[in-house]
């Protein structure tokens, strides 16, 4: 992974401002289940950590039903390992594509982030 511990600590950022939104806005405003799951499997890899749809459903107030169909769709899209069921209690971790996409992103974010005044 490059720079690890940076573009970890940027999506844990991004992650932490996702959930502040909250606190201001209706959350029905923010609906991105799909994203909740990528920026948290690619956190819980860098930091060495195993995380089970549940658990993640849990943090970002998923409900079930839902996160279960999403966790089937990135299952499909190649992007999540894991039981392609939507079982909820299932560890996941990111496709090594994935893993690739999101180390990109957020490369190209933290250079955004560099380049703030």
């Amino acid at each position: 992974m490059i720079d690890n511990d940076q573009v970890a600590n940027l999506a844990a950022l991004m992650l932490s401002f996702r959930q502040m939104r909250t606190e201001e806005f209706p959350q029905a405003l923010f609906g991105e289940p799909g994203w909740e799951y990528l920026l948290e499997l690619f956190i819980a890899d860098a930091r060495g950590v195993r995380m089970t749809g549940r658990q993640i459903s849990e943090r970002a107030h998923i409900p079930s039903s839902v996160a279960s169909r999403w966790l089937m769709y990135l299952t499909a899209e190649g992007l999540i390992i894991g039981d392609g069921s939507g079982d909820l209690d299932d560890e996941l971790t990111l496709s090594g594509t994935a893993m690739e996409k999101m180390e990109r992103l957020l490369q190209r974010a933290r250079v955004l982030q560099k380049d703030l005044p």
